[in-house]
């Protein structure tokens, strides 16, 4: 975390994380119950019913500067913290 805050990804990280999320879409639609899910999810948060064409582009269009400065605000702000619920071994 230290170093995305400070560098973010590299080129080459960023470029297979791209190919990952592009690659394993379709394996969100293998059953009638992901599609519902997918397409609901669509729908709920009002993407418009040609997303599904559309979203492999807009991670391809993602550029490594965004994510260095989204790296950077999430990453950099504050030490992480650990929230437990229950009661877990060891804390």
């Amino acid at each position: 975390m230290i170093r995305m805050a400070a560098r973010g990804p590299t080129k080459t990280e960023l470029a297979n994380a791209k190919k990952y999320i592009t690659g394993s879409y379709a394996l969100r639609f293998d059953t009638s119950t992901k599609i519902a899910n997918q397409l609901t999810h669509i729908q709920l948060e009002g993407l418009g019913s040609d997303y599904i064409d559309r979203r492999n582009g807009l991670v391809e269009a993602v550029t490594l500067d965004e994510v260095k400065r989204v790296g950077k605000h999430i990453f950099g702000g504050t030490k992480p913290f650990v929230t437990a619920v229950g009661r877990p071994e060891g804390f």
